[in-house]
């Protein structure tokens, strides 16, 4: 959460002098505890991203200077910190850094990934691989037992996401193969467009796949948004209803870029704005995943 707010604020997705959605609309969007937004904002505050103005808001301020610099000597310093604290000599950190760097080009540990559309597949497996050392086989949930019938499966485990975890652990267990399941995240981003839309209005909610559907229905719900009047929860490829939610509103919440593409190829009034609601893996996920990884690759290790 805390990246995506800096990296709005960077990009210039919010600019300065914006006020953010309150704790409470950003707790129930994300779906996360109150307290964990508010230690988030006094963080941002104090490395002087934004400033709390009592009885009103929080605001964005200029990004300070070296926005990424300043990130990176930040992670130095928690390695540092956390050294310090286990009793880690400093030499070993760096030793042992070291090793991982020139480990970096090993074998990568093969996974397996599932999802219900192919557009959420490829992206979620897209930003596995760009952030731990995995060779991803991408399987649709349609395909799943057909995929995993032949012999003995390659893969170290099954990720999927909360929505899907159940299912995906009724065929990989009997496998022996330990199914994870990941967060994705909502944009914060969108929920500040949803949050700037005037008072009243007609917002329609169309998406791709039931899974998104229910992910931004409850994310809806739990920011409130009292001021919208939010319509449908449409599926794309009902075209009658879709055609009659164009006629209804003035601004369309997107499930996913593979929705707004569909969108974009139908004759849809210009006079409505479109806002596109893509998820992203939650970091705190990903780490944990990473760790399982290591422990997974350290006992193969061990044991050969």
């Amino acid at each position: 959460m805390e990246e995506q707010i800096k990296h709005l604020i960077l990009s210039g997705g919010v600019g300065v002098g914006e006020r953010l959605p309150s704790i409470r609309a950003l707790a129930g969007f994300l779906r996360v505890n109150r307290n964990t937004v508010s230690r988030v904002i006094s963080d941002l505050e104090r490395e002087g991203f934004v400033e709390t103005r009592r009885g009103s808001g929080v605001y964005v301020l200029e990004p300070p200077v070296g926005g990424a610099e300043r990130h990176r000597k930040e992670v130095i310093e928690r390695v540092v910190d956390l050294a310090a604290a286990r009793g880690v000599p400093l030499d070993e950190i760096a030793e042992a850094l070291m090793e991982r760097f020139r480990a970096s080009g090993a074998e990568k540990t093969k996974i397996l990934f599932i999802e219900c559309t192919k557009e959420e597949l490829d992206q979620f497996s897209d930003e596995l691989e760009a952030q731990l050392p995995v060779e991803i086989e991408r399987v649709m949930l349609e395909d799943l037992e057909k995929t995993v019938s032949g012999g003995d499966p390659p893969w170290s485990l099954a990720v999927t996401t909360f929505f899907h975890v159940h299912e995906v652990e009724e065929i990989m267990e009997p496998l022996g193969v330990e199914t994870v399941a990941l967060l994705a995240e909502a944009n914060i981003e969108s929920l500040q467009k949803l949050m700037a839309l005037p008072e009243r209005t007609t917002v329609g909610i169309i998406g791709a796949s039931e899974t998104c559907m229910v992910n931004l229905a409850r994310s809806l719900e739990g920011a409130g948004l009292g001021h919208l009047d939010l319509r449908g929860e449409v599926y794309i490829d009902d075209l009658n209803e879709a055609d009659k939610l164009f006629d209804e509103a003035q601004a369309l919440l997107i499930c996913s870029s593979i929705t707004a593409k569909k969108i974009s190829e139908m004759d849809k009034p210009e006079r409505i704005e479109v806002i596109e609601e893509n998820r992203t893996l939650d970091k705190g996920g990903v780490e944990m995943l990473g760790r399982m990884l290591r422990e997974l690759r350290k006992e193969a290790s061990d044991a050969g």
